[in-house]
């Protein structure tokens, strides 16, 4: 049976003429981060040489690999997200642009979504 995967986070980015999106699942079975699925490219106006066409990527928290990803959308009933090989010709700027940000997300997802407890040093007895 296929991981059962829950979206909790989604975000968006435009940095000079790179832009991208994810979003971060968690598996419902084992309430850890499971990966990001993930696209980045470049805006129009780009030179020829520095385009980047839309790829979807799932970034595995498993092995930190880009896989490719195929969405199959049927007529009727649920859809899947197929997970396909690692990507080994990613194109590095799309890379390092991509880590990147989807570390600052994830750092700031973790941030805002964990409960810390710090014990007031006040109360102790």
């Amino acid at each position: 049976m296929p991981e059962r995967l829950v979206k909790v986070d989604t975000r968006r980015i435009t940095q000079g003429q790179i832009s991208m999106w994810g979003t971060l699942h968690l598996s419902v079975d084992g309430g850890k981060l499971a990966g990001w699925l993930c696209d980045a490219w470049t805006e129009a106006g780009s030179s020829p040489s520095e385009v980047l066409l839309p790829r979807l990527y799932w970034l595995s928290k498993e092995d930190d690999k880009f896989h490719r990803v195929r969405l199959n959308i049927p007529v009727a009933g649920p859809g899947a997200v197929e997970l396909g090989p690692v990507d080994l010709d990613v194109d590095p700027r799309r890379e390092a642009f991509m880590r990147a940000t989807l570390a600052q997300w994830e750092k700031e997802y973790l941030s805002t979504k964990s409960v810390q407890f710090f014990p007031d040093e006040t109360d102790v007895d």
